[in-house]
């Protein structure tokens, strides 16, 4: 069953705060759409800054998935 919405939000700000603490700037933005372009959430470098640009008409739930998985990367994880 899925998580009620604001436990999902609450799920997402932790995210954000670990990504900070590994000193990882998110940004959930509206992305930008055009005919026969599909921008997603993705990830990125800035002045020797990782960002996270994640799309915020995304379900929430994608959105705590793209993070995580994003995190995981960072940490040496391979989700094997």
């Amino acid at each position: 069953m899925a998580q009620p919405k604001n436990k999902q939000e609450a799920r997402l700000q932790e995210l954000i705060l670990s990504a900070k603490r590994m000193n990882i700037q998110v940004r959930t933005e509206k992305l930008l759409r055009e005919a026969g372009y599909r921008a997603q959430s993705g990830c990125c470098r800035v002045r020797g800054q990782e960002l996270i640009l994640i799309d915020r008409d995304a379900r929430i739930s994608d959105q705590i998935e793209f993070l995580t998985g994003e995190l995981a990367e960072r940490q040496g994880g391979d989700g094997a």
